[in-house]
């Protein structure tokens, strides 16, 4: 663990005296975790979104601007008769629907969050047609081997679709949480989200929920709306709710995940009580954060004590405490996590 902390600290020093390169590591570094997004992403929903074992025609509703294009998707289905396959759907629609909310998060984001988010389009659109094109055919005939065909009782059929929604679930939230961490995004509802959470200060992952609920409620409305038109309103209401329930988990989930990984505008107050004075000085030249300070005694030595509060980023917590022992190694320190925080927080910019 030493050696890693120590090779940390010799490659930050060496990017600080090389601006240049460290720029170009930290493009090459949401690069990276854009294609890794993109390819968990064409992965979860190649494999546990979309239906492709016979007899399964469940479709999880993923949310976002995916989830917009299964409801049009759907919609057209049922009022022009025509079969879209949903991976290309997912490959079309996917890009094209991104592309005002690109044009939003470049002039409300900033424009490397931009780039690196259409990167990320492109390569899960990319992704998406060659798992539809090669990748189902490959896992076809891997779960539907004896052992894994798919199962004729309800009880075995509910269960799949539940491992289903949870496997998509991982693969997702996995998916944003690594994009947010390389300064970046999915797109779709997670440029909104973020957006939603700079200006509010506060995790991703609620408003997800809420953007997505509706896009979930309106798959369901959607398929009720149309059994009570073609009069199979018992055989489908009932795949309606199933399907309200079922994308509820995946939603619930994948907001979970995304909130556990992406640490950026987490808020945590740290409280350090000291007896050295200049801590203050030393944590606020370390850290682009205010502090208060105020005199206070300990209650069983009556010593003269001081106490300083400083609210940081879940992700500089470590740091500001390392700091803040190397000053002071006799320093006493408590961490709180914080729900919201009102007022003028810095918050490293995107762009």
């Amino acid at each position: 663990m030493r050696k890693i902390e120590h090779f940390k600290k010799k490659y930050n020093d060496f990017m600080y005296d090389h601006i240049h390169l460290k720029r170009f590591m930290h493009e090459v570094n949401g690069v990276m975790c854009g294609t890794i997004s993109a390819l968990l992403y064409a992965f979860g929903f190649a494999c546990f979104i979309s239906a492709f074992l016979e007899g399964d025609n469940f479709t999880i509703v993923t949310g976002g601007v995916s989830g917009l294009a299964q409801n049009v998707a759907l919609f057209l289905q049922f009022t022009t008769k025509i079969k879209l396959n949903p991976g290309q759907i997912q490959a079309i629609g996917y890009t094209l629907l991104n592309i005002p909310l690109l044009i939003f998060a470049f002039f409300k984001i900033g424009k490397r969050f931009s780039i690196q988010t259409a990167i990320n389009v492109i390569l899960s659109s990319l992704f998406l047609w060659l798992f539809n094109q090669y990748g189902q055919d490959i896992i076809r005939s891997v779960v539907e081997s004896p052992v894994m065909s798919y199962p004729t009782s309800n009880t075995a059929r509910s269960s799949l679709i539940i491992v289903r929604a949870l496997f998509a679930a991982i693969c997702t939230g996995f998916s944003s949480a690594i994009a947010f961490k390389g300064d970046t995004s999915c797109g779709g509802i997670d440029i909104v989200t973020y957006y939603v959470s700079m200006r509010k200060s506060t995790s991703v992952g609620k408003y997800s929920i809420i953007f997505n609920s509706f896009i979930v409620g309106l798959y369901s409305v959607i398929i009720i709306v149309h059994s009570f038109t073609m009069g199979t309103f018992g055989s489908e209401f009932g795949t309606a709710i199933l399907s309200l329930m079922v994308s509820s988990v995946y939603q619930f989930i994948t907001s979970l995940i995304v909130d556990m990984i992406h640490l950026r505008n987490k808020k945590i107050q740290i409280e350090f009580i000291t007896k050295n004075p200049a801590l203050g000085q030393v944590l606020i030249s370390n850290f682009p954060h205010g502090a208060t300070m105020s005199q206070a005694a300990g209650v069983y030595s009556n010593e003269s004590k001081i106490v300083i509060r400083m609210v940081v980023s879940s992700f500089e917590t470590q740091k500001v405490v390392a700091v803040a022992k190397r000053a002071d190694p006799h320093v006493f320190i408590t961490v709180t996590s914080l729900v919201q925080v009102y007022g003028n927080f810095f918050i490293r910019p995107v762009n």
